[in-house]
């Protein structure tokens, strides 16, 4: 070649270099940038297959852009097994989806000394690069390496810029969803902006809320409970994870299993107080594209915001609930209390004490001493099945009925009949009545009674001798009056008790669950034979009390205590 064709040729190469690098440099986008150095050097080298490569790790590049090769190169990292600052040659040492698409030739993208990446390119076997072309190559790459590297940077900015922005609009979205379901009581109500925040914020297509209940594992929004072998869950997600993620261990196959088949793309542990409450298992996105980090964070956040209105919800509702019921368990101690007499009748030749000391629940015991036209003394006491204000209701209608019936001088034994078919016709099978009473004639001293199934009263005499009153029949209320009841009888001397009870005197339990029982009550009334009713029944309660110790009780404790002088 002649002088002037090479000084011509080269100030062509200086001219379309000084081109090359004003266009590089005046774009701060790296795709730009990155495309006009790809095809400049494709046409200057003549070929038709090229890559660029940027950095992502200490020997990991990712193909970014290419022509002529597979798209499912791109992004795809790749391992090289040495980094060089100079031209390399592609071996068998190199990742095989770059010596598959035919590169062979590495150009490094050199800034500051350091590679950030290569340009990577098919040399023709028959049209081998000569010294020019490289040199030229080399030339413009090095050109282009600044412009990259700002561009790379300015794409960085941009992603951060981006995210920031992303977090700043989650950010505020968490904020005024916090006070949107602060203000929101009903589950329902705040699932279905759950539902609508979670589909229109990330565009998941479905979920399934799993709770901890128990021993058992419920999903809310199924309304299934999860079978064992996907209890894992709660042991396996303690941070957002993609089910991809799960470990592909044999004793995790049955969640991944089950996962796959549920199209279920994510896990999001549910925390109360560093412990996994629940698992948000998330479905695919709508557009079908991957949760991203930021995605599983956003849902992670909005997921615990609404498990925590749940949460408050649930208890809410669980303290609306109690409050109703401690209305009704108040209604009902003034029923019970409105039913019992508020002062007991002065009866010549005996004396009377009565007790009842209510329990935390409401029981249904009943004792009443009722005056009949003939100066005799009706006394009963018994005790409803059930608690609250049912059993105080029937404990009213078996007061009224007793008052009803009182007047008209009925026998023990048929007046009790009248009671029981009563009560039978007109409650359920599970409501009954235990029910002593008996009617005392002050001038023979006789106590005639009848006991339907009640706790049997002691009779104390005088000489320290022990009776039951057990004559009667079944309880009330448990089936209609076949056989009539048993009337019983004892005549009353001197220094004579009797003990009338409820099962809550007997039963009354200690801290360990240990009843008091009948026998240590008749162990009691045996110490206590000198003592008026009134100290008589103030031993017995103040004993019971210090059996119990503070222990809470279940039943009322309701006695009467009838002492002949």
């Amino acid at each position: 070649m002649s002088p002037a064709r090479r000084t011509s040729r080269s100030d062509a190469e200086l001219s379309a270099l000084f081109e090359f690098s004003q266009v590089v440099n005046s774009s701060l986008d790296l795709t730009v940038i990155l495309n006009t150095v790809l095809l400049t050097l494709m046409g200057k080298l003549l070929v038709t297959t090229s890559v660029v490569m940027l950095r992502t790790g200490k020997r990991t590049f990712t193909i970014v852009t290419g022509k002529g090769i597979a798209k499912g190169l791109f992004k795809q990292p790749l391992e090289l097994p040495s980094v060089r600052t100079r031209l390399t040659r592609v071996d068998g040492r190199y990742p095989a989806p770059l010596r598959d698409a035919g590169i062979n030739l590495l150009f490094p993208i050199l800034s500051q000394g350091k590679v950030i990446g290569f340009f990577g390119v098919a040399e023709h076997p028959k049209r081998p690069l000569d010294a020019g072309r490289r040199t030229f190559a080399e030339t413009l790459i090095s050109i282009a390496a600044t412009a990259i590297e700002k561009g790379y940077s300015f794409s960085e900015i941009k992603t951060v810029n981006r995210t920031l922005d992303e977090k700043v609009h989650q950010l505020k979205t968490l904020f005024e969803l916090a006070k949107d379901f602060g203000g929101i009581l009903e589950k329902d109500a705040l699932l279905k902006l759950f539902t609508l925040t979670l589909m229109g914020q990330v565009g998941t297509s479905r979920y399934a809320m799993c709770l901890k209940e128990g021993a058992s594992i419920y999903s809310r929004i199924s309304g299934e409970y999860l079978e064992s072998d996907k209890q894992m869950l709660f042991q396996l997600v303690t941070a957002p994870m993609l089910s991809s993620q799960v470990p592909v261990r044999k004793r995790y196959a049955p969640l991944r299993e089950h996962l796959t088949r549920e199209k279920i793309a994510a896990l999001i542990p549910l925390q109360m107080q560093n412990e996994v409450k629940g698992v948000l298992c998330i479905g695919e996105r709508l557009r079908g594209s991957i949760y991203s980090e930021s995605d599983l964070e956003f849902i992670y956040s909005l997921a615990n915001l609404a498990f925590v209105s749940l949460e408050n919800s649930r208890l809410f509702a669980e303290a609306v609930e109690r409050q109703k019921l401690e209305n009704e368990l108040l209604i009902a101690k003034e029923i019970q209390r409105g039913l019992l007499p508020r002062t007991l009748p002065q009866i010549p030749g005996f004396c009377l004490a009565a007790a009842n000391v209510s329990s935390k629940q409401v029981g249904g015991d009943y004792y009443d001493v009722i005056p009949t036209e003939d100066g005799n003394w009706v006394v009963v006491i018994a005790d409803v099945s059930g608690k609250g204000t049912p059993a105080s209701l029937l404990m009213a209608n078996v007061q009224a009925t007793v008052h009803a019936l009182v007047p008209f001088g009925l026998s023990l034994s048929i007046a009790t009949a009248r009671i029981n078919d009563l009560i039978h016709r007109n409650t359920g099978a599970d409501k009954f009545i235990t029910f002593f009473w008996g009617i005392l004639d002050p001038v023979t001293r006789t106590f005639r009674y009848v006991n339907a199934g009640h706790n049997p009263p002691f009779l104390m005499r005088a000489d320290g001798r022990m009776e039951r009153l057990t004559e009667g029949g079944l309880i009330l209320g448990i089936m209609k009056t076949i056989m009539p009841y048993q009337e019983g009888s004892v005549t009353l001397g001197p220094g004579d008790s009797i003990v009338m009870f409820t099962d809550g005197v007997s039963e009354a339990m200690d801290a360990q669950g240990v009843d008091y029982t009948e026998e240590r009550l008749e162990a009691h009334i045996a110490s206590r034979n000198g003592a008026d009713a009134q100290e008589l029944l103030d031993g017995i309660t103040q004993e019971v009390r210090r059996h119990s110790a503070g222990a809470p009780q279940s039943d009322d404790i309701t006695m009467v205590v009838l002492k002949a002088e």
